[in-house]
């Protein structure tokens, strides 16, 4: 089913949580029938109107404008606030929301977009294609700073043909747009709204609306009593996102039943939840990455021998084991996962310290070479990476000290900056998206600095190719190119790992970790 049709099927329910309310209690119906199960949840709430559904992350979100938003904390509130113009699919298949459908032109250089009718902004504003080509000359502002902004470059001009139809003109064909039209950060804005009014005051047409927040602490969203979409009129009253110091921390809200959900359980935590007859656990597969990033500019880094040697330093499989307990997918240092359509399955470098050793004599460095690698407890993982690379590497003579930063400084100040550093991505649903952000030269999201024309020209081309099979085999070079001569260690791709209070039921994981709480509602007693 798709989201609109499993909605339909539930009879407009949405996602509904007993977060410490009242046993669930139901009424006959008019003519004695049994109920469906829509009326049953619908009858549920209608006794219960505190129901509230609350969410454990680790680290508070720095912006909620979506033009700027980058870390998965923010993406997750801004996909609850705002609707984009494409709904993307569990299966990365793009589906109408705001956009109620879309043509492509004959020439393929430019894509028009039917708008849903009745869509009012939070603020009560009625929602037309001024705002559509707002948001996205918005998006493609310098002066807003927008990670999307050389993603979406090949856009040429938004247009308004009439109140609700817009017409993107390209610059060159891109056939991944819609997919690019569905990621949370081009979630549509009220036109004429800046990011401190932005920041003030989010202000989207999706399901949900600001009620308040506690800085570094929480942020409380109540339902959009007038939501557009009608097969998604939610019946419950809130959503509220946590945050939490600590990992442990997390586990101990969790167990104790002060949270419901933890959308990004670590591997090592996995089994408190499972022994728990009260908590369910799921895992989905995913192109989600943490890698370990060369800067390609600078000493000692620009040597390929010194970059070779550093991809030879790392023991993949014990890598997978020890910062995902054996779950999740190897890889080959290229960011294409194998539930995309344009994978491909490449040889893995392999754990070679002598081999290592060598070059680095080669490269100048016969007694070996001293390193510092900067990491952060962004996201699971990410110390832990840094600790099992440690490791890896002394047999070949490479000394790693590790740094741990706070995250808010890590962020503002080492990401993309510091020489050898650990980062975190998340699945990119276009698989233009995901090579154009970490590996176009021109990307400020390139943290490795590897600037590599024949690169440049292969994500231009593939993006532009109609023909799958051609598409596949430039992206096959891509990825050979990428695993080849590239300056990011990745290691193995990681499972969305969710754990859920039982009470809790429909809830089906997304592979981009996007939260997606359609179709979900409490276990009803009898």
């Amino acid at each position: 089913m798709s989201r609109r049709d499993l909605l339909k099927w539930l009879g407009g329910t949405g996602l509904l949580m007993a977060g410490g309310c009242a046993s669930s209690t139901t009424t006959p119906s008019p003519a004695n029938q049994p109920l469906s199960a829509a009326d049953l949840i619908a009858t549920t709430v209608s006794n219960n109107p505190t129901f509230a559904l609350r969410v454990a992350f680790l680290n508070y979100p720095s912006t909620l404008d979506p033009a700027r938003a980058g870390s998965m904390e923010a993406i997750q509130v801004i996909y609850a606030l705002y609707d984009a113009l494409v709904y993307i699919a569990p299966d990365l298949t793009p589906e109408p929301l705001l956009a109620a459908g879309w043509q492509e032109a004959p020439d393929r250089l430019s894509w028009t977009f039917d708008l849903e009718r009745e869509v009012r902004f939070h603020n009560g504003m009625a929602l037309t294609s001024a705002d559509v080509v707002y948001t996205f000359n918005r998006l493609l502002d310098p002066a807003v700073e927008s990670p999307m902004r050389l993603v979406l470059g090949f856009i040429a001009q938004v247009e308004a043909l009439d109140e609700y139809t817009v017409r993107f003109v390209l610059s060159a064909p891109n056939e991944d747009l819609p997919l690019l039209l569905g990621i949370p950060s081009t979630g549509i804005v009220p036109q004429g709204m800046s990011t401190i009014d932005l920041t003030a005051q989010p202000t989207g047409a999706g399901a949900w609306q600001l009620a308040s927040v506690v800085s570094g602490e929480s942020i409380r969203l109540t339902r959009n009593p007038n939501y557009w979409d009608e097969a998604f009129s939610m019946q419950f009253e809130t959503l509220i996102y946590r945050y939490f110091p600590s990992i442990p921390a997390q586990v101990e809200a969790m167990l104790a039943r002060e949270i419901d959900l933890v959308p990004d359980v670590p591997p090592e935590n996995l089994n408190q939840f499972i022994e728990n007859p009260e908590i369910g656990v799921q895992e989905v597969p995913s192109g989600r990455y943490q890698a370990i990033v060369m800067r390609a500019d600078l000493s000692p880094f620009y040597d390929p021998r010194v970059r070779d040697a550093l991809k030879l330093c790392l023991d993949r499989p014990a890598m997978q084991e020890r910062v995902l307990a054996g779950r999740g997918t190897l890889a080959s240092d290229q960011p294409i996962s194998p539930i995309h359509p344009f994978w491909v399955e490449l040889p893995l470098p392999p754990y070679d310290p002598q081999q290592a050793r060598q070059l680095l004599a080669q490269a100048g460095y016969p007694d070996g070479l001293q390193l510092t690698l900067l990491t952060a407890a962004i996201e699971p993982g990410m110390v832990e990476m840094a600790y099992a690379y440690r490791d890896m590497a002394l047999p070949a003579g490479v000394a790693v000290e590790v740094i741990t930063v706070p995250p808010d400084i890590y962020l503002a100040d080492y990401a993309g900056r510091a020489p050898f550093h650990v980062v975190n991505w998340g699945l990119r649903p276009s698989v233009d998206e995901t090579l154009t952000a970490a590996y176009h030269s021109q990307s400020p999201a390139n943290y490795s600095h590897w600037n590599n024309p024949q690169l440049d020209d292969l994500i231009v081309a593939a993006r532009s190719e109609p023909d799958p099979a051609r598409r596949a085999a430039l992206y096959r070079t891509s990825q050979e190119l990428i695993s080849q001569e590239g300056y990011t260690l990745i290691p193995c791709f990681r499972p969305v790992l969710m754990a859920a209070h039982k009470s809790l039921e429909g809830f089906s994981s997304h592979p981009t970790g996007w939260l997606d709480y359609s179709g979900v509602h409490p276990v009803l007693s009898s």
